[in-house]
């Protein structure tokens, strides 16, 4: 694979559903996929380092599949990425579920950010070339998502300028979804412009009652900002009453955050909504059918 991917573990499995039940279940019907724990090399601080990832292929997919790579959230990995991973997997889709802190040996939370917005853009970039290596995948339907950070970088990276600058002139990904990105600050923050947008379709999910900064109504205004060409590339949808990290499947809590009320700080609420949860999962799903269909 050309130096460019080391595959440092291979587990083969063919995952079965378990039965359903009346009292069903989040990892129901998951597809038979084999798995795979893979690592890629990207520059930080001066040095090249290895960032490991989840790979996870349908075993009945036929000819050259379309992929996502899957971009976690400031506290990492979590179980949302296999709920949404198995989910798009059973579309017939490869998810590559990225691990941006392991590799840098960071123990997630706001100390663990970047210090500018799109310095771990590179993470992304080096996620596609470890997909674009791979014979069984269609490099021309690679598609990105993100929670809440990587949410952030799902939308920085589908700019014309940051998408030419990471993945190479005239490249970008097949489309995009962002749940509950930090919407104020696009085109407010140094690092944060989000404006000429490559030629492809962006979702964005969140909640209503998200206290992060402003929820749905900032994604509106947000968008609403946005030069006609551009906003017809970005749709929205709203979960009432959702909070910030509505996927969750902790019990409800909270957490001080230094980014939050437009940096300056505070206490963020987070109430798990399986129903909400549930929607965005399908409404993913369909999106990305849809988005990164062969043509």
């Amino acid at each position: 694979m050309k130096g460019q991917v080391l595959a440092i573990g291979l587990l083969g499995l063919a995952l079965l559903a378990p039965r359903t039940s009346s009292a069903q279940q989040p990892w129901e019907n998951i597809p038979r996929l084999n798995i795979y724990q893979v690592a890629y090399p990207v520059e930080w601080n001066g040095k090249t380092i290895m960032l490991g990832a989840r790979l996870q292929v349908p075993t009945d997919a036929h000819g050259k599949m379309p992929a996502v790579i899957m971009m976690h959230g400031t506290g990492g990995i979590r179980y949302s990425g296999v709920y949404y991973a198995a989910a798009l997997n059973g579309a017939g889709i490869t998810t590559l579920e990225v691990d941006q802190w392991g590799g840098r040996g960071l123990p997630g939370g706001a100390s663990s950010r970047p210090a500018h917005l799109g310095d771990n853009l590179g993470d992304i970039a080096g996620a596609y070339r470890l997909l674009r290596a791979r014979p069984d995948i269609d490099t021309s339907r690679i598609g990105l998502f993100g929670e809440s950070m990587g949410g952030i970088e799902s939308l920085l990276m589908m700019t014309q300028h940051n998408s030419d600058a990471v993945l190479g002139p005239g490249v970008h990904m097949r489309a995009a979804v962002a749940l509950y990105p930090i919407c104020w600050l696009y085109n407010h923050v140094q690092g944060a412009d989000f404006r000429d947008l490559v030629d492809a379709p962006i979702r964005i999910m969140v909640g209503s009652a998200d206290d992060y900064d402003g929820g749905g109504d900032a994604c509106r205004t947000m968008i609403g900002e946005l030069s006609l060409q551009d906003g017809a590339h970005v749709s929205l949808r709203v979960f009432p009453g959702a909070t910030h990290i509505f996927d969750s499947f902790t019990a409800p809590y909270q957490f001080n955050d230094p980014g939050a009320n437009r940096r300056h700080g505070g206490v963020i609420h987070v109430r798990p909504d399986p129903e909400a949860r549930q929607q965005a999962r399908d409404d993913m799903v369909s999106f990305f059918r849809a988005a990164l269909e062969a043509k």
